[in-house]
């Protein structure tokens, strides 16, 4: 066996472990929340030593973050089925973001730690497979519309995409942070404002005028 093959499996085997703890997290996440859970009963879960643990995830919500990225790249690849190559971003964002929605509204008490992890930049050496599939998927879909001329073109498309994905995370901050909103309509309020901007629409000036 030669050392690139050496090489490349020990680096299998580690992503293996990595995905493994992260989902046994997951599980303790959802059954004893996520504030009850401590390190060290993830790595006795998962039978790792606590080292170990550390050594790949320095805190508790850097494996909190590993399993959501996970989760969001397991349902990326099922949505990626039913979307076609070339799917414009107002057809495919929608169903996009629902399918965000359900997951957040059903994992709301989780996102506020992972957000603040997010938000300190303490993945910066981690490789977020979930959150960058999605900003692929911006990336492709506006860049779609761009070719067809419904998006502009002066901005590259992965420009566009960051951006829309911080208007995406404002949203969701938003929800988070009053809890009557859903999450449905601040999601499509941030597709609206991308598309359209937040320049007085047609409708706005005739009603105004009356």
């Amino acid at each position: 066996m030669s050392a690139t093959d050496t090489t490349g499996r020990r680096a299998r085997k580690r992503q293996s472990m990595l995905e493994r703890v992260a989902s046994l997290a997951g599980d303790l996440f959802q059954r004893d929340g996520y504030e009850s859970v401590t390190m060290e009963q993830i790595a006795q879960v998962a039978d790792v030593a606590r080292g170990t643990l550390y050594n790949h995830f320095p805190t508790k919500e850097a494996v909190l973050a590993s399993w959501i990225h996970q989760e969001l790249a397991r349902d990326l690849q099922g949505l990626a089925l039913v979307m076609s190559a070339h799917t414009e971003f107002a057809d495919g964002v929608p169903p996009l973001l629902d399918l965000s929605a359900q997951w957040c509204t059903a994992h709301r008490e989780l996102l506020p730690p992972y957000l603040k992890f997010c938000f300190l930049g303490i993945q910066a050496s981690m490789t977020a497979d979930g959150e960058d599939g999605l900003v692929a998927l911006y990336t492709q879909m506006i860049r779609n519309s761009q070719h067809n001329g419904k998006i502009r073109a002066d901005l590259g498309a992965a420009h566009l995409a960051t951006l829309f994905h911080h208007l995406y995370l404002g949203a969701l901050m938003r929800w988070l942070a009053l809890p009557d909103l859903e999450l449905r309509r601040e999601f499509a309020l941030a597709i609206d404002v991308f598309l359209q901007g937040s320049a007085r629409t047609p409708n706005e000036k005739q009603e105004e005028s009356r």
